[in-house]
């Protein structure tokens, strides 16, 4: 038994929070001391609550939610440029190869600041890419057939600078801090609390099946209502906290498998 992996990188922003409230929740109720994550819930809990701040003042501003879907589509976009040029890197024909693997490793060497990074620091690493492939690595673009990948990208960059501006105008005194940031930190607050629980059960010897039947444990557990305290649970806390949770993650998993279905077939560039 393991947490199900998941990249909360795929969450809109308010699905993200939901998320985290509902890891939180169910914390609280099993409470973190008996699942053994008492400091890392401590340290937790203040990102926590700083991007539930951030958050309420993000939904007065009348061009948060534009600014989102403009970010998301530029994300999309160089995700599925990636993919593209990564799915190149076996073409037939030596030059395509050859230019596929430079890509590659440009692409790569931007991924994180364009993906992880905030709004700000995202248009810089943007700016900088599309200088490149239209500079030393544009013979590489042509080669490879992708001048529309690289036309969607600009223009959707171009598109959120425009929203990022508007809504710079409208809320120039709100708090400069990026909920971007505090996400990639509470990313990582997750991973390391859900590995905690994974190390824990794995040294229980917890780590493959045992003779708990899942189904028999979610009804105890009444996933659907407000769960009962510790002592009414199996014996190892830690094992129901995972079962438990695994059951909120294949949720978000499923949404998160939806839209990009829906997105595959709709927002590839045309060819």
């Amino acid at each position: 038994m393991k947490v199900i992996k998941f990249k909360l990188s795929g969450l809109r922003n308010e699905e993200w929070f939901r998320f985290l409230t509902e890891f939180r929740d169910l914390i609280i109720h099993f409470t973190a001391d008996a699942i053994g994550l008492n400091k890392l819930y401590a340290e937790f809990i203040i990102l926590f609550l700083k991007a539930d701040k951030l958050l309420l003042v993000l939904r007065k501003s009348a061009y948060t939610h534009e600014l989102e879907l403009a970010d998301q589509k530029r994300d999309d976009l160089f995700r599925g440029f990636y993919e593209v040029v990564k799915g190149s890197l076996k073409q037939p024909g030596e030059a395509k190869q050859k230019a596929a693997e430079r890509l590659f490793v440009l692409l790569g060497g931007y991924r994180t600041a364009v993906l992880s990074e905030s709004y700000a620091a995202e248009s810089a690493a943007l700016y900088n890419l599309l200088e490149d492939l239209g500079g030393t690595y544009e013979a590489d673009v042509t080669t490879l057939g992708v001048t529309d990948w690289v036309t969607a990208i600009s223009q959707a960059e171009q598109a959120f600078l425009s929203v990022s501006e508007a809504r710079a105008d409208e809320s120039f005194a709100k708090p400069k801090n990026d909920l971007k940031l505090v996400r990639s930190q509470l990313d990582v607050f997750y991973t390391a609390m859900t590995g905690v629980l994974d190390a824990q059960l794995l040294a229980d010897g917890l780590g493959g099946n045992i003779a708990v039947d899942p189904e028999e444990l979610d009804d105890e557990l009444h996933l659907d209502d407000d769960p009962p305290p510790p002592h009414e649970f199996h014996g190892n806390i830690p094992y129901n906290f995972v079962v438990a949770w695994n059951e909120h993650v294949k949720k978000y998993r499923n949404l998160v498998s939806q839209r990009a279905g829906r997105r595959h077939k709709t927002d590839a560039p045309d060819a």
